[in-house]
């Protein structure tokens, strides 16, 4: 899978610390996130809630930051899909791996660091740390122009339309082989 190399090069990623979560509290709770991805206002303790027992390895889904020139831009996580059943049941699969990300900087949004971040993320982290499997999904709401641009960029492919939560989402996938061409 081809990606712009400069773009890919200049993001790194690193997990999620104990020491992140005041400033992903704020991160969260920034407004362009209020539509698609934090929908409801979160405070410091819902943040500590959720993302401690991923940081500290008690739940199955692993977080990173996307930095870029060492600076964090981005949030990703990934997951099992098998270790979230009631996920797997919604979109219909029960393998693979499932990502999901966020951007925090608006003035990033467009420009091409979601399709670098997710396809970057997805090859070198998502698929070796679950390397039994071969698929990789992201879900987006419809309305999400955006990020459906990005993950199309990235090479994802569109699979069906779900609801969730009263909202239509489309589903995409990825396949590991895209990877090695």
């Amino acid at each position: 899978m081809s990606i712009n190399a400069g773009m890919a090069s200049a993001i790194a990623f690193r997990a999620l610390a104990l020491s992140d979560l005041d400033d992903l509290h704020g991160w969260l709770n920034r407004p362009h996130l209020a539509r698609f991805f934090q929908k409801v206002p979160v405070g410091r303790a819902g943040v500590e809630a959720k993302y401690e027992p991923r940081i500290r390895g008690a739940a199955p889904t692993r977080c990173h930051l996307a930095l870029h020139r060492q600076r964090p831009f981005g949030y990703l996580q990934c997951y099992r899909i098998a270790d979230w059943p009631e996920w797997a049941v919604l979109i219909g699969a029960t393998n693979g791996v499932g990502v999901d990300l966020a951007i925090f900087e608006p003035d990033m949004i467009g420009r091409g660091f979601g399709r670098a971040m997710l396809s970057t993320h997805v090859h070198t982290v998502a698929f070796r740390l679950y390397p039994e499997e071969i698929r990789c999904f992201i879900a987006h709401d419809l309305e999400n122009e955006p990020a459906i641009a990005a993950s199309k960029a990235a090479g994802f492919r569109h699979v069906r339309d779900f609801e969730e939560d009263g909202r239509a989402n489309a589903l995409f996938v990825v396949e590991r082989a895209a990877f090695d061409k």
